[in-house]
């Protein structure tokens, strides 16, 4: 566990030190926003920057609270699992920060186009995918609880239906995230995103419907178990 926790803090000095590194090396204004041509249309001061950091270790802070919170309650696995929570989302945000970063130490005020959409929307789309995935995974790990997981009015009914609920998550985000990772490299510009969302959109639906059945299934083998007696 403790390893977990020096993962979410070391996550979060890297993205201090690479924010750093950046200023150290960026000239004084850099592009701070770009509009949907891929062009800069503000720039702003490179310490505007600072708020990556920032952002990651509130990030970190906010994780590792509901893990400790769920390490004093006795739910080792639920702790187990915010704390990796934290650890994929701020790297996730630290590698967004890198690179929008790195984009902007390559800005050239003489040039009409300067950042490329597709590659934002793709980098973006994968690591939700990546996220899906690695999350996705551990979910039947996660005991029944109000923070993480398949949580719906019917997944929370009792310990089995929640079980059975984690494991079709379990199933559907993982295969959801390959699907992310596999076609984003090959969809372009705003469709990455639209099509990002509608993955994310059609995961939900579904992991409700199932919890929802789910439930309903147990509510049946229990009246009927009860009619037997």
């Amino acid at each position: 566990m403790k390893k977990l926790y020096w993962a979410v803090y070391a996550t979060v000095l890297l993205c201090v030190i690479g924010t750093a590194v950046f200023l150290i090396v960026a000239p004084d204004r850099v592009p701070m926003h770009y509009n949907f041509a891929g062009e800069a249309d503000r720039v702003g001061s490179k310490y505007e920057n600072l708020l990556y950091p920032l952002f990651a270790a509130g990030l970190g802070a906010f994780f590792l609270v509901l893990a400790k919170f769920q390490g004093k309650k006795g739910e080792t696995g639920n702790e187990k699992i915010l704390a990796l929570a934290g650890v994929c989302v701020v790297g996730f945000f630290t590698l967004l920060g890198f690179r929008f970063m790195w984009r902007a130490l390559r800005y050239d005020p003489e040039s009409a186009r300067n950042v490329s959409y597709d590659d934002i929307n793709r980098f973006v789309s994968i690591g939700v995918g990546v996220l899906l995935a690695v999350l996705g995974n551990v979910m039947p790990k996660a005991k029944r609880n109000s923070l993480f997981g398949l949580r719906t009015k019917w997944s929370m009914a009792n310990d089995d239906v929640w079980q059975k609920s984690q494991r079709f998550g379990d199933i559907a985000s993982v295969l959801a995230g390959l699907t992310l990772i596999v076609l984003s490299p090959f969809v372009p510009g705003m469709w990455n995103i639209l099509m990002m969302s509608a993955v994310v959109l059609v995961l939900s639906a579904v992991c409700a419907a199932a919890s929802r059945r789910y439930c309903l299934e147990d509510r049946a083998a229990r009246e009927n178990g009860a009619k037997d007696r």
